[in-house]
């Protein structure tokens, strides 16, 4: 499995169909109780609900 392989420190599961690289997040989105990260690139990837939390903690470790 892939996300097995990947350095769990710069890489996070958002979603069931989504792993993404941490410094590639421009920022973490809420909005209606859904949650999205917002690439540098301008891509929007959405946050599972289940993965909310540990993701938040990722993203503003990162930010540090």
């Amino acid at each position: 499995m892939l996300e097995t392989r990947l350095d769990r420190t710069r890489f996070v599961r958002v979603h069931r169909s989504a792993i993404v690289s941490i410094d590639r997040v421009r920022e973490m989105r809420t909005a209606q109780g859904e949650s999205e990260l917002v690439l540098r690139d301008g891509t929007r990837v959405p946050v599972s609900r289940r993965r909310r939390e540990q993701v938040a903690t990722m993203v503003k470790q990162w930010a540090r």
